[in-house]
């Protein structure tokens, strides 16, 4: 599924898609159900919150933003995983992904804190210092995942991975962030163009007065663009991961060999 060879900035997005693609129960699949319990307590905390006071208000939206942020960092630990069996040419059901990824889960949870904190307070410093430290530090979840590292190795890792590579990493990154960006834009105008179709059903989605069925219609179009755009971004990272490995350190050869050992015993 993932040429076993340094890869060229087009594989990396076509193997993304590929990885969708073969493995949809443990991307698409996953994410949807995932993202469904979030988008729904999203929905319901929006419709509490509509005449609730600033203070409740803002709890609620810190519980969104939490919400969302464990479920970036549960899929990006799940999607390295399907990610890695791709590269071997195996595929792997959602349970299996979920298993392997669950024991590392609060170690990863952890390390996403620390990479947020140590970006946010290089956006104190420059805005240009924020991205440079993301950009060294995006290699740190599959590192952690893959490898087994710990939080303070996988943070070290992914800097040395990332060294001497930082512009084509961030070509990349800034890349698939595009393209899932797009994808997030074309459902949202979906959603508008549906909640403008009846404002006495919908409310006014402009200026934010929406009734209830309005917020069921704009949680589902969240829960839909969330689950097409977040694999890119994920994968992008994991292919990025494992194609500086290649570079680097052969890992193709390893991924040849384990791959036909697999191939062997079965």
């Amino acid at each position: 599924m993932i040429p076993l060879r340094p890869l060229s900035v087009g594989e990396i997005l076509d193997g993304i898609f590929t990885t969708i693609r073969t493995n949809p129960g443990a991307t698409l699949g996953l994410t949807v159900g995932v993202s469904a319990v979030v988008e729904t307590i999203s929905t319901v905390t929006a419709i509490v919150g509509e005449d609730s006071s600033t203070a409740t208000v803002a709890a609620l939206d810190l519980l969104v933003f939490g919400l969302n942020a464990m479920l970036g960092i549960f899929l990006s630990g799940v999607l390295a995983v399907v990610v890695s069996e791709a590269a071997l040419g195996s595929r792997i059901s959602a349970g299996a992904a979920v298993r392997r990824v669950t024991p590392r889960l609060g170690g990863l949870l952890v390390l996403t804190l620390v990479v947020t904190l140590l970006s946010v307070l290089g956006l104190l410093a420059l805005i240009v210092g924020a991205v440079a430290v993301a950009i060294y530090l995006c290699l740190a979840s599959p590192a952690y995942v893959l490898e087994g590292q710990t939080i303070r190795a996988a943070l070290r890792r992914s800097r040395v991975l990332v060294r001497g590579s930082w512009w084509r990493t961030f070509g990349v990154v800034l890349l698939s962030s595009l393209v899932g960006g797009v994808l997030v834009f074309v459902f949202t105008m979906v959603t508008l163009i549906v909640l403008a179709t009846s404002e006495a059903t919908f409310g006014d989605a402009f200026e934010g007065d929406l009734t209830v069925a309005g917020y069921i219609v704009t949680g589902i179009g969240n829960l839909i663009a969330t689950t097409v755009a977040t694999p890119v971004l994920s994968g992008a990272i994991v292919l990025l991961y494992i194609d500086q490995r290649i570079r680097r350190e052969g890992l193709d050869v390893t991924l040849a060999e384990t791959a036909r050992q697999r191939a062997t015993a079965s």
